[in-house]
């Protein structure tokens, strides 16, 4: 790795723990197509994977205090089933195939949450599920952290926002946790790798502390406007790099 790279990752990382720190999602989607063009997708959520478990820990413990299980239960059943089958596809499939595939996902789902999509159906033990099966089929695949799929389950329930991120960051952090086991099951992670993650892990870290500060000062709309920017951006460069 060049220290072009180094700085490039470090860089990106500081974005998207900040808008992981504001939202409680986000972060992933932000990074991922950055870390694809630099190392290659499989590698690129090796790496993002960890650290965003590093992020999420230092807000993680606040966040499992407000989790309602009732509702996120379901999901993280359903996903921990699917991400196993996102993995198996994002490691065969071929790389370049797997980047535009990213990129499509990515710039779908944020028109959907440009143009105000939120899910209208039931919610029930088995919507969950099927969210959860969803996401975690996304998360597997694409190593996007806390799937927008998820997320809009999570926030059409008519709960409180802070439960809300709760749910969010507590869901995406046990997905995460399966999508490192299997990678590590098909020994993705080496020296190499481990070192990049604790190099780039306090930078997210500092990060998503400066996005939480920003959640209490920072008017919402001008956030969601410069993250939906950049997730824009973020996917049309997987299309056509």
């Amino acid at each position: 790795m060049t220290p072009t790279e180094l700085l490039i990752s470090a860089f990106i990382l500081f974005i998207s723990g900040t808008i992981q720190g504001y939202s409680g999602f986000g972060g992933g989607t932000v990074s991922v197509p950055i870390l694809v063009i630099l190392f290659g997708p499989v590698t690129a959520v090796g790496i993002i994977t960890p650290i965003y478990i590093f992020g999420a820990a230092t807000i993680l413990p606040n966040a499992l205090r407000s989790v309602d299980w009732k509702e996120a239960l379901p999901v993280v059943l359903g996903g921990s089933l699917s991400v196993f089958v996102g993995l198996s596809v994002l490691i065969n499939t071929d790389p370049n195939i797997m980047k535009k595939v990213m990129g499509l996902f990515i710039l779908l789902t944020t028109l959907v949450m440009i143009f105000g999509g939120v899910y209208k159906g039931p919610r029930n033990v088995f919507a969950g599920f099927l969210a959860g099966l969803a996401t975690g089929g996304v998360t597997g695949g694409t190593g996007i952290p806390g799937a927008p799929i998820m997320v809009m389950y999570y926030l059409a329930a008519r709960i409180a926002p802070t439960i809300q991120r709760a749910n969010i960051l507590t869901t995406g952090s046990i997905f995460s946790l399966f999508v490192i086991i299997g990678l590590a099951q098909n020994d993705i992670y080496n020296h190499k790798i481990i070192l990049l993650i604790l190099i780039l892990s306090p930078v997210f870290m500092v990060a998503t502390r400066v996005g939480q500060y920003l959640f209490r000062v920072a008017p919402i709309n001008w956030f969601k406007k410069v993250a939906y920017s950049l997730l824009i951006f973020a996917g049309l460069v997987l299309i056509t790099v």
